[in-house]
Order: structure tokens, then C-alpha cells, then sequence
């Protein structure tokens, strides 16, 4: 794995130059905490899990629902040079005695009423340690992962290197506010905490993502930074639109920086964005890479369609030119995990010789800019013709009246597959199958129409495709087509 690119002289979490200052380190509801404040209590938590036993490289789980408490508990862990892995909230518990098994967790840390708690070992004999010039920082469970549990484990050096770079370029620093309203069980949220960490910022933490309580942190706070999927992005913009602000809700002076990721960000929606003046950056990576390798304010073709943002410096893309055939992106860089979790706690596992293969298909633009064009296991055979529903939703974001699209393929008795158009706003559905009869080529015609109230979102705030796909699949009447009327479908919001 390449390391080369590792910034040099980064101090450790737990030895960063803030702590000790009275600068705040954490702001969740009435609760604040100084560096110098947090600094204390991550001492005191990690002396308490020496105590019990913690030792360096394991491995404690923790409940994301825990909010500020997983953050201090990052913090202690980073002091021990012991690892984290957060647990989504409703976790059943054969799912999660599969995911102690499946990555070797030593621990599982149980809150109390009265915002402490204490660890309990899992029964899981520690590996022997195979981590001498690095230390397991974190293990993140694979967004999207079916089947066996699966998760990334990322080293102290991945979570530096990563931190550093993107710090610099979004320009994160002392008395910087980031507002964190993504769920913590992922990447993109816990991130924002080491990445605060490092620089002196604030981690300004919302439980979950609540349009009124973010507009009302954004008109009373100096949030210096925003971090959004597009669903939530789009119900924030509505905010405004229904508060008769034309175009949508504005963004307070102090933003300099409304960071966009997770999955696909249609141009329809990231122009009005900055048609209402946000300061819009797109982005592009995953759970093995520790969030982001690649970011850019955003800007469009010709076509409208977005970049996904240029590389930061280190990371290495094995992917077509645009314009070429498009094919799987491989990619390796600093932040890139040591290898899937396994009890042995193997590294290298999933990587080809320091190269993560992913299932995104993507290709670099004449600027340098990567652009990610869909997922290679998303990609449908429709009469033999190789569609990407991702393009087609494109194409239907940018009509007047479609809020929000998501396309999903149905099963079909001749054709194989057939492709369904899930969609809010106020476009009719008759006008809608008139524009795709008239603009799209046959095989990339949706023949199914499921009108929503809005697209149903999963805990991560992406679009619940499953259960669109399924609503979709019930609205089919067996032929090429859907019942002819425009009320809102079962299984919508």
C-alpha cells in the first residue's frame, strides 16, 4: 500500500496542539467542551478503559446513537492506540455478534444513564499483533454491504493523511465550525470529528439530520462548513421554498463551505443550489478511503452534468479518459485502508498489490476532474443494450417540475429488465412519459411511473432504492407501462 504521500510531522489525536486550549472542541446541544475540557475527559476515559483492560490494537464497538460520548470515546482510543467501531443504532443482535465475529472486536462499549458507561469484553481472544509501524485506528462497516458484514479498517496513518489533506483543501482551521448531521455509523459523519480534531475547529453535533434545527444553527452559529448528502441538500433548499424565499432557502454569510458526497448529485439540484448562493463542493469516496479522494467547488459541462471533484495530492486513479469506454475505477493513496476486517486482522485483504478495484465506473475529463458515470453492478441489460440508470436520471433531474429521481430497474418477462422513473414534484405523469417517448432512446425509457411524495431515504440519508424498486415493482401491470394515474404511491413518503 502506498504511503508515500503521508504529510509529515502530523502529531497523533491525542497529542494535537489544540488540546489544552479553550478553543470549543464539541458542541452538542447544551453541551460544550473546550480542547482543554475534552482533553480531561478523554485522560480520564482512557485511564478507565486501561483499567478494564483495553489494550493497544483492539478493538472497542460503540452505538453511533452515542453522540458526544463516541467522540470523547475516539479521542481515549487515539490516547490507548486502541481502534473504534461504531454501530449503526438498531443493529440487531445476531447482526451484531456477526460483525464482532466477522472483524475480532475485543469490546463492547455500554453507556449508562448518566452519560458514562463501561466496556465489556466480547470473549474474542486478541490476534497476535501484526501492526508494529502502524496502529488500528478505526473499523467502518461497508455503507451498503449485504450478506456477511464487512468493514474497512483503517490505520492512525490512513486517518492523518486524510484528515491533513482534505483539512487543507477546504480550508479547515482554528475557530472553523463544521455541522455534523450525518449519522456517525458512517463515514462521512464520524470523519468530521478527526478532521476537527486536527485542525482546532468546532464539531458542531446534531442527532441525525433535521431541517429546522440545521436552519436554525446556520442563522445563529458561525458554521463555517456543511456536510450534506443531495436528499438533504434538496429538503433544505425546500425549507426556504416554503418559507416563500424564491429559489430556496440562502445560506448564512459565514459558509464558506456546503460539502456534497454520498451518492450522485444531480445538476438540477447543484445548480439550484448555487442559484441560491451556496457554496457548493462535490466529492467522491468511500468507507476504504476514510471518506473523501476527491473534491472541487462545484462546476458543469456543457451538459450540465457535474464533476465529481479533482484528486487530492497522493492519490493515484486507474480509470478511462471521458470519452473512452468507460470501466471500473481502481484507485490508492495515503487514506486507503489497510484491508477488509477478518478476526486474524490480515492486512491486505480486498487490495491487489496496494489497489482498491471498486464497481464505479468513472473517467477523467480533459481538467484533470474525475466523474463518476455509475455503478458497474448498477449497469442493467435492457434487449441487450447496456443502460446506466444513473445517466438516465440525470437526464430527468434537469426537467421542470422533477424535485427528485431515482431510477431503478424491474424485472421483465422479455426484455430482462425494464426501467422505472421514481420521482417528486409537480410533473404529471403523462408529461413525463410524453418527454422520455420523444427524448430517450428505447432502452433507456422508463415504462413505469411511480409518483412521491418524497423519495424514501435510508438511515444514511441515501435513497432507499430497495423500496423503490419494490413499489415499483407492485405499480407494474405486466406490460410496458403503469397505472395511468399520478397519486402518490405506496411505499413513498
Amino acid at each position: 500500500m502506498n504511503q508515500s504521500a503521508e504529510p509529515a510531522g502530523l502529531p497523533d489525536f491525542g497529542a494535537s496542539p489544540w488540546h489544552g486550549g479553550e478553543l470549543p472542541a464539541v458542541s452538542a446541544g447544551a453541551l460544550v467542551w473546550s480542547y482543554q475540557r475534552l482533553a480531561t475527559l478523554a485522560g480520564r476515559r482512557a485511564e478507565m478503559l486501561r483499567g478494564a483492560g483495553v489494550r493497544p490494537g483492539q478493538v472497542v464497538a460503540c452505538g453511533a446513537d452515542a453522540g458526544a460520548e463516541l467522540v470523547l470515546l475516539q479521542h481515549a482510543l487515539a490516547r490507548i492506540g486502541a481502534a473504534l467501531l461504531p454501530l449503526r443504532p438498531d443493529l440487531a443482535e445476531p447482526a451484531l455478534n456477526a460483525l464482532i465475529t466477522a472483524t475480532g472486536t475485543e469490546w463492547h462499549w455500554h453507556p449508562d444513564a448518566h452519560g458514562g458507561g463501561a466496556p465489556v469484553a466480547t470473549g474474542r481472544a486478541p490476534p497476535p499483533s501484526s501492526w508494529a509501524d502502524d496502529a488500528l485506528a478505526l473499523l467502518i462497516q461497508t455503507s451498503g454491504s449485504t450478506g456477511a458484514p464487512k468493514a474497512a479498517m483503517l490505520t492512525r496513518r490512513n486517518l492523518l493523511a486524510s484528515c491533513a489533506l482534505v483539512n487543507r483543501r477546504l480550508g479547515l482551521g482554528p475557530g472553523d465550525e463544521w455541522l455534523c448531521c450525518l449519522p456517525l455509523q458512517h463515514v462521512g459523519g464520524l470523519a468530521i470529528g478527526y478532521r476537527c480534531a486536527l485542525a482546532g475547529a468546532t464539531l458542531r453535533l446534531h442527532k441525525g439530520f433535521d431541517t429546522n434545527a440545521v436552519r436554525a444553527d446556520l442563522s445563529r452559529r458561525r458554521v463555517t462548513h456543511l456536510s450534506l448528502v443531495p436528499p438533504m441538500l434538496a429538503r433544505l433548499l425546500d425549507a426556504g421554498a416554503e418559507s416563500g424565499i424564491d429559489g430556496g432557502l440562502r445560506p448564512p454569510p459565514s459558509l464558506r463551505v456546503l460539502l456534497v458526497g454520498g451518492q450522485a448529485l444531480s445538476g438540477a439540484l447543484a445548480r439550484r443550489a448555487i442559484a441560491a448562493g451556496w457554496p457548493l463542493c462535490v466529492s467522491y469516496g468511500m468507507s476504504e478511503t476514510f471518506s473523501l479522494v476527491a473534491t472541487a467547488d462545484y462546476r458543469a459541462d456543457g451538459d450540465g452534468a457535474p464533476e465529481t471533484g479533482t484528486p487530492l495530492p497522493g492519490v493515484e486513479l486507474d480509470c478511462a479518459r471521458c470519452g473512452e469506454p468507460a470501466r471500473p475505477l481502481r484507485l490508492r493513496g495515503p487514506m486507503l485502508m489497510a484491508g477488509y476486517a477478518n478476526p486474524e486482522r490480515r492486512t491486505g485483504v480486498g487490495l491487489d498489490q496496494g489497489w482498491l478495484g471498486t464497481s464505479d465506473l468513472a473517467c477523467i475529463d480533459e481538467n484533470g476532474g474525475l466523474r463518476v458515470l455509475g455503478r458497474a453492478d448498477d449497469a442493467l441489460v435492457i434487449g441487450g443494450v447496456t443502460v446506466l440508470p444513473a445517466a438516465v436520471e440525470e437526464r430527468l433531474a434537469a426537467l421542470p417540475g422533477i424535485e427528485a429521481v431515482a431510477v431503478v430497474g424491474v424485472p421483465h418477462p422479455v426484455w430482462g429488465r425494464t426501467l422505472a422513473a421514481c420521482y417528486a414534484g409537480a410533473c404529471g405523469r403523462a408529461d413525463l412519459e410524453r418527454w422520455c417517448r420523444a427524448n430517450l432512446p428505447g432502452a433507456e425509457r422508463p415504462r413505469i411511473f411511480v409518483p412521491c411524495a418524497r423519495l424514501p431515504l435510508l438511515a444514511s440519508g441515501k435513497v432507499d432504492r430497495a423500496a423503490l424498486t419494490a413499489t415499483a415493482a407492485s405499480a407494474d401491470d405486466g406490460a410496458f407501462g403503469a397505472p395511468g394515474r399520478d397519486e402518490i404511491a405506496d411505499g413513498c413518503e
